[in-house]
């Protein structure tokens, strides 16, 4: 996957939420984990894929009219056998109803889309974050995107699962200001009930990570757990993660509340329901927010980060 050319999924503009300052979101497709509650499902696959969402239809029927292979019997109901993913069905949808995910897209293309944006992100003090899915499935892409837009003075941060080849990362780390590292269970047996993949290898390149900030040899690193009721939330996986950061030095960390956003996004997949999770009422995360510092750690809300203060003070 390394050489591969990625597909993006999406990009979002004049984000609050993912870094620093004012930011756009780069959303690469494609991911090793699968989360039982994840929000982005459409970047599981690193193939493109196919959603309808019944909600924006207005029953024209030109799906079904112009699809070469027959494979739409009728609106919104498409026959996997039959499609070749022309997406003939999604070019000729005038609502959106039938929406593609994952385009190829070229460094030059990316930039140049991003550019109107670049005195907004050098005045907030912003950037450009790599999401996903998961970026770094595609390093050498990532690494000259990242690059292009260094050459242009804007600063590059990463989200990432944390599950990747750590050695494969080095040239684009010395391109990355920040990564934003997901952490999400603490026990091993768990992690990979619920995530699909041991954590093992999250937790070592996390330290890695971290000991390269400390040496000043890479990005600064930035913790978040996502709060999701149920699973990240219990006493035991909060004592863990805080434990497990104030070993490498870690002080603090975002908490990302759940939303239910990835439940549409399977109906619109045609995927079947997921776990029966609800959104965290406010009394839960400020709990949340006194076991952590009971345990040292400052917890920030997103959009709440000050990366310049513990970047200095660090």
């Amino acid at each position: 996957m390394g050489s591969a050319e990625p597909l993006i999924f999406s990009l979002q503009h004049f984000c609050l939420h993912d870094g620093p300052g004012i930011r756009s979101l780069v959303f690469f497709k494609g991911c090793p984990l699968r989360c039982l509650w994840c929000q982005n499902i459409e970047s599981w696959k690193v193939e493109p894929e196919i959603a309808f969402k019944a909600h924006l239809c207005i029953n024209c029927g030109r799906c079904v009219e112009k699809c070469p292979e027959h494979a739409l019997p009728e609106v919104g109901k498409r026959d996997a056998e039959r499609c070749r993913y022309c997406f003939t069905c999604t070019d000729n949808c005038p609502s959106g109803a039938m929406m593609r995910f994952g385009v190829s897209r070229s460094v030059e293309e990316l930039v140049e889309e991003l550019r109107p944006e670049f005195s907004l992100f050098r005045t907030s003090g912003g950037g450009v974050t790599f999401t996903g899915g998961e970026p770094t499935l595609y390093p050498e892409f990532m690494a000259r995107l990242s690059k292009s837009l260094r050459d242009e003075g804007i600063d590059v941060a990463l989200e990432t699962c944390g599950f990747f080849n750590l050695e494969m990362l080095r040239p684009l780390l010395q391109e990355l200001q920040l990564v934003l590292f997901d952490i999400k269970v603490f026990d091993e047996a768990q992690h990979r009930r619920l995530c699909g993949v041991e954590n093992a290898v999250i937790k070592k390149n996390l330290k890695s990570l971290v000991e390269a900030w400390n040496r000043k040899e890479g990005p600064f690193i930035w913790p978040r757990l996502p709060v999701v009721p149920g699973i990240t939330d219990g006493q035991d996986n909060i004592k863990g993660w805080a434990g497990f950061l104030r070993g490498l030095g870690i002080s603090f960390l975002t908490i990302v509340p759940y939303h239910i956003m990835g439940v549409n996004k399977r109906r619109w997949l045609g995927l079947p329901a997921s776990l029966e999770l609800r959104v965290p009422m406010d009394a839960e995360l400020e709990l949340i927010e006194q076991l952590f510092f009971a345990q040292g750690i400052r917890v920030y809300r997103p959009g709440e980060e000050n990366v310049q203060e513990h970047y200095d003070s660090a």
